[in-house]
């Protein structure tokens, strides 16, 4: 799905969001701040080297200022890979009033990187929410998915939407996100109970700056020129095929986007119904969309899906933007023993999250 010309989409909190307003999810990235009494202008900093904290080794990322650094007068350079210093300066951009003080961060993380699952998007929205909590800026859960997806707009360089930073800013963990992408309007819809979701990890490692992500997005917008349409999300299949679009390729592109904005409702439909077998037919369905029309999966991918419905899935697709990372499987509990062990005869119990 084309997250910036797709209407609707229907998202779970699989994504692994930061945490909405009532509940955080289990999967979570989170951000603690602290500052100093030393008010000089700093950058911060990453480590993957393995950080004591109060005499305790931790996994967590610890973001500490080590120069003088003026976040106002950042100006990333072109080829420059942007880093931390992109949020803050989105984030100062709106509230130049404020004093820049000295800040330490300290982030918790169990989302894999470069996985498809949102792990940039949370990671933006757990910052700005700390920001906007420590300075007491009062900023809304939807203005901060707003300010993650412009980091990643103008200065990651991804042509990407709006759905990811929703969730992870308003998503709660057991329900499903239904978002229209144009008003920003969602919906939280209860999982059914006896039904699970499992991420299973290709390792198929993904970078949208380097894959066809963008080139994707351009197609859609050739599409939309063809059609004379301000918006594919807007576009009915019967609409799509009376207006012909004489490039194949641009075709297929908008047909996966016409016809996932009309599974995504349906979608909708049965889980409100807890028609999970129609459910999980949905999710093939769009996988096969993806790997034939919008051609953004992979032959690992497509294996995996294939290996998870073989195993007993009710459903596989991948998720996120394609081009490797995670597929996502629909599994009735009764059967996920079963499941479980005909796939870990193909990979092994690390590749394995449960929501």
């Amino acid at each position: 799905m084309n997250k910036l010309s797709t209407i609707l989409c229907f998202l779970l909190p699989l994504t692994l969001a930061s945490g909405g307003p009532q509940e955080e999810t289990q999967s979570s990235i989170q951000s603690k701040i602290s500052s100093s009494q030393d008010k000089k202008t700093v950058r911060a900093m990453r480590t993957n080297e393995p950080v004591y904290i109060d005499g305790n080794l931790t996994e967590n990322i610890w973001y500490q200022a080590d120069q003088k650094f003026d976040f106002t007068q950042y100006q990333p350079q072109n080829g420059e890979i942007p880093n931390e210093n992109t949020m803050f300066l989105v984030f100062y951009d709106e509230n130049k009033h404020l004093e820049i003080v000295y800040l330490n961060f300290l982030v918790q993380s169990s989302i894999p990187i470069g996985r498809g699952i949102s792990s940039s998007s949370a990671l933006c929205v757990a910052i700005f929410k700390t920001l906007n909590d420590f300075f007491n800026i009062g900023y809304s859960d939807k203005h901060i998915a707003l300010l993650a997806q412009k980091v990643e707009r103008n200065y990651i360089g991804v042509s990407g939407g709006i759905m990811d930073q929703m969730v992870s800013s308003i998503g709660i963990h057991g329900k499903a996100f239904f978002l229209d992408c144009l008003t920003l309007k969602y919906e939280l819809i209860d999982l059914p109970n006896n039904y699970c979701f499992e991420l299973v990890d290709s390792e198929v490692q993904r970078d949208n700056r380097k894959s066809a992500y963008n080139e994707r997005h351009d197609q859609l917008k050739k599409a939309e020129e063809i059609l004379n349409v301000e918006n594919l999300g807007s576009v009915k299949i019967d609409q799509l095929n009376k207006n012909k679009i004489d490039d194949l390729l641009i075709y297929k592109r908008a047909l996966h986007v016409v016809t996932e904005n009309q599974r995504t409702k349906d979608a909708k439909n049965f889980m409100l119904k807890q028609d999970m077998k129609q459910f999980g037919h949905l999710m093939n369905l769009s996988h096969l969309s993806y790997s034939k029309d919008f051609e953004a999966s992979t032959e690992d991918v497509d294996l995996l899906t294939k290996r998870s419905i073989e195993s007993g899935a009710l459903g596989c697709r991948l998720t996120g933007g394609g081009f490797g990372g995670f597929t996502v499987s629909l599994i009735a509990k009764k059967d996920y023993e079963q499941w479980y062990n005909n796939m870990r005869k193909y990979y092994s119990k690390d590749k394995f999250f449960k929501v």
